[in-house]
């Protein structure tokens, strides 16, 4: 997943699988949305619940000025329902997840959503192109705010994109599903792209792919002061193998660790309540500092699934009243790609 801006990227990873191994003709598979809508309903939709909840889906406000990501959303309930005669779907989907907004700061939510969406595909001779057309809402999000960092901040706290309830559930949720989606599998990975992209067009990559290695997420994001962001978690299913972190980094430094899931996942709960920042519940597998500039951290990983926190440990600007204010913040801002490959 790539993030992505919003709710649209927990069934990427999913669709990206319709049609593949299929032994049709890849012109007549093109040829006829019938024939597509039949691999799809009957291979690719019982596969899309399984991937909702492996993977974090990042968040973007472009209301905000920016195209990196400002937080993240982590599914933990899914179901699917087909809907042959519209040749659609609807998928239920319900979870936690975190978002920095400007006054208040740090918010941890659960959201759940249902949302009816019209997917599509074409087989190239190098890739495949997934779409998801975004058709409707189903009903409005549910929304519940399960901590805010300032504490002079509610849910019908003003910010300058409106109060929080509204910045989370029509920002983050609901704004820019409209625009739709594209995935591209390719030999080496799945890149995922709001809006709808054409053949040959391709979403940006942050960086190329190592020889011989899969790309799990590429992205931007951006890490406010006495924040994290936790990417993933990224599933190994193959013995002796590693994870590439490569990283290019500008603003502040930050601390990185690698967690397993179940670590990760106990981290994060804290931290979506808005608690203090505290050390992770188990054991890190690797850890460290990494200062401005390009680097790659190589991980050796055994089968299992892993979160990389990255932390800027940068102290918060303080204001009167106890409201933060982002003048003069240390922001670390990290385009990154996690690549699965062989152990050096």
């Amino acid at each position: 997943m790539r993030p992505s801006s919003s709710f649209l990227g927990v069934i990427v990873l999913s669709l990206a699988f319709a049609g593949v191994g299929c032994p049709c003709v890849r012109g007549a598979v093109n040829g006829s949305p019938a024939l597509r809508w039949w691999l799809f309903s009957n291979f690719g939709a019982s596969r899309i619940c399984p991937e909702v909840m492996k993977r974090g889906v990042p968040i973007k406000l472009p209301s905000m000025g920016s195209t990196s990501s400002i937080g993240r959303f982590f599914p933990q309930q899914c179901q699917v329902n087909v809907d042959d005669a519209n040749q659609a779907i609807v998928m239920t989907a319900g979870g936690t997840g975190y978002a920095f907004l400007p006054i208040a700061r740090r918010v941890g939510f659960y959201a759940g959503l249902s949302v009816e969406y019209k997917p599509d595909f074409r087989m190239e001779e190098d890739s495949m192109y997934v779409w998801g057309r975004f058709s409707r809402l189903m009903a409005a999000p549910d929304l519940r705010l399960l901590g805010v960092e300032s504490s002079m901040v509610s849910l019908a706290t003003q910010t300058p994109l409106g109060n929080v309830a509204t910045v989370i559930g029509q920002g983050i949720l609901t704004s820019e599903i409209g625009r739709g989606f594209t995935v591209v599998r390719q030999d080496d990975g799945d890149d995922f792209t709001l809006g709808i992209l054409n053949p040959p067009e391709k979403p940006k990559r942050q960086f190329a792919s190592g020889s011989d290695r899969t790309m799990l997420a590429t992205d931007v994001t951006e890490v406010h002061a006495a924040s994290r962001d936790y990417l993933g978690p990224f599933e190994v299913a193959k013995s002796s193998a590693a994870m590439y972190f490569k990283y290019r980094l500008a603003g502040a430094p930050i601390v990185y660790s690698v967690v397993t899931k179940a670590v990760g996942d106990q981290w994060r709960q804290p931290y979506e309540a808005a608690q203090p920042i505290g050390a992770p519940p188990g054991p890190t597998l690797a850890s460290g500092t990494l200062m401005v500039g390009d680097g790659t951290q190589t991980i050796p990983v055994n089968p299992g699934m892993y979160y990389i926190v990255v932390e800027n440990r940068a102290v918060a600007p303080a204001a009167p009243f106890g409201v933060a204010l982002p003048l003069g913040e240390a922001i670390a801002y990290v385009s990154y790609s996690v690549e699965l490959g062989d152990r050096p």
